[in-house]
């Protein structure tokens, strides 16, 4: 019985794998950048900030630090971390040193460049 879901409830959209509720919010995104032309925009805009966010809370997070203890180790404030990591915003290579150096690391930058020949791409590296 395809109504019937393995633990015995009834399902809710036979033969359907998408909640009864609504769509993902990556379906959503999806849907909305195909049709409107200023939503793309804002998009291409801020996925440079939401990149750096990401990464700033993985970097985070693999110390284990709180936004009030990078905010403190910065001599900052939370809001200011909460601004980093908000995906809204790309900070300075100054403030990306900053962090850096807050939790003993050095900030690394390059460039990275296609490679036809090979499948693995050419990077340029350097600390600062």
């Amino acid at each position: 019985m395809k109504e019937v879901t393995k633990n015995g409830n009834l399902a809710a959209m036979p033969g359907k794998s998408v909640s009864p509720v609504g769509a993902s919010i990556a379906d959503d995104i999806r849907r909305r950048e195909k049709r409107d032309a200023a939503y793309q925009k804002i998009r291409a805009r801020l996925s440079r900030a939401e990149a750096v966010a990401r990464l700033l809370i993985q970097f985070r997070m693999r110390h284990a630090l709180t936004q009030e203890q990078l905010a403190k180790l910065m001599g900052t404030s939370v809001p200011t971390i909460s601004r980093l990591e908000s995906g809204t915003h790309v900070p300075s290579l100054t403030t990306l040193s900053r962090v850096a150096e807050a939790a003993g690391e050095k900030l690394v930058i390059g460039f990275e460049r296609s490679s036809e020949s090979s499948h693995k791409p050419e990077r340029t590296l350097v600390s600062v």
